[in-house]
């Protein structure tokens, strides 16, 4: 647990750091740029995330990569990330289909479907989906669940990252801040009502809960494979899909299976969920087949 706590601790300070620094930095920017707020607040936060990853990284005593999960090299690095690109690419498609099928989602036949418009998405999803789930893997199926995993049980390693994992997809901004109104509390405002969605937890529950598998399932491919190449290509290639799949369609939730999908993207639900916990399944019998253990238990 003391890992934990620390990275929620850190997530903390990163936070109200973030907050407390986005007027000042947006001022000293505004004299020489034309800069939004929010966007501004959010590099700041992000900025400082990077500095306190490297501060995770020597609190938890690691001192290379492979500490942390890149235990494989070169060529067999790039062969088990495009492997799990597959898989990932694979797991989406019962969702995809099913969406389609439910009407929950239609295709936009007003999108740019020539050559250099498909050629242009597919680039910008890999690239987008790539760096997503390196930044995401390094640091919750890298570091933290290493750490916890020094000290306690698969299971509460397993468990842990992924609540976190799943808690802080929901950390957005609100409503932006009135420009005539900046100042020294606007960044704390805004992280304020970053948090709103914990007021009212029901809203966000449908999606929480297959980020939540999701997250379990990329945590026992860690424990089982002992290396992050097989979970950065199986989340690159959910990012891939998901992103390609949101731009050539448009949501509708006048259906009857609206229920199917959450607010957090009108992607992910409850039908998300049903098609993560099969491929749990598949992969825990999978894995006591070929005699491999997950530890779990």
């Amino acid at each position: 647990m003391y890992a934990l706590l620390v990275f929620v601790l850190l997530v903390a300070l990163v936070l109200i750091a973030g907050a407390a620094l986005a007027y000042p930095v947006h001022a000293f920017l505004g004299l020489w740029l034309e800069t939004d707020f929010e966007e501004v607040a959010k590099r700041t936060v992000l900025g400082l995330g990077i500095f306190a990853l490297v501060a995770l990284f020597r609190t938890f005593g690691f001192r290379t990569l492979q500490d942390i999960g890149f235990t494989s090299k070169g060529s067999q690095f790039w062969k088990d990330s495009l492997t799990g690109f597959g898989v990932g690419v694979l797991i989406m498609g019962p969702v995809i289909t099913g969406l389609l099928l439910s009407r929950n989602r239609v295709l936009d036949l007003q999108w740019d479907w020539s050559f250099s418009g498909v050629a242009l998405l597919l680039a910008t999803a890999v690239i987008s989906g790539t760096a997503v789930a390196l930044l995401e893997e390094t640091i919750f199926r890298g570091a933290l669940l290493s750490a916890i995993l020094r000290r306690s049980s698969v299971s509460l390693a397993v468990l842990s990252t992924s609540f976190m994992y799943a808690l802080v997809h929901f950390l957005e901004p609100g409503a932006p801040v009135d420009p005539d109104a900046l100042g020294w509390g606007s960044g704390l405002i805004l992280l304020r009502d970053a948090f709103t969605f914990l007021y009212h937890p029901a809203l966000i529950f449908d999606s929480f809960i297959a980020l939540f598998a999701a997250g379990i399932l990329l945590a026992l491919v860690r424990v089982q494979t002992g290396g992050l190449a097989a979970c950065i290509g199986i989340h690159a290639g959910w990012g891939f899909t998901i992103k390609i799949f949101k731009r050539v369609t448009n949501s509708n939730q006048d259906t009857s299976f609206a229920f199917l999908t959450g607010n957090y993207d009108h992607v992910i639900g409850y039908l998300a969920t049903l098609v993560l916990i099969l491929a749990i399944g598949i992969y825990l019998g999978i894995s006591r087949q070929t005699g491999e253990r997950t530890g779990m238990g």
